[in-house]
């Protein structure tokens, strides 16, 4: 389950849009529901938002963070790069 202060930090860095982002995680996985559906983005904000768990969605929440974060560093350094910045 995702606590309120994992949130907070997961919003810093996401953002508001951020249920796409999984749900091509979770395209790319072949996680789909017990049905053999793929999850909706309201699955993905209610487990985000602690209303529901849901360990596979979880853990593409944390993939997307990681991945956005390494989009982030990789985009700082290249600015810097191109600037002349240490």
């Amino acid at each position: 389950m995702i606590r309120k202060q994992q949130r907070t930090k997961l919003k810093e860095v996401l953002g508001y849009h951020y249920t796409r982002g999984v749900l091509k995680i979770l395209k790319e996985k072949s996680i789909t529901s017990r049905n053999g559906k793929p999850y909706g983005s309201s699955m993905i904000r209610n487990v985000f938002n602690g209303l529901n768990e849901n360990e596979d969605i979880e853990n593409a929440i944390i993939e997307l963070f990681v991945r956005t974060q390494e989009e982030l560093r990789a985009r700082e350094e290249a600015r810097n790069r191109i600037l002349g910045i240490s």
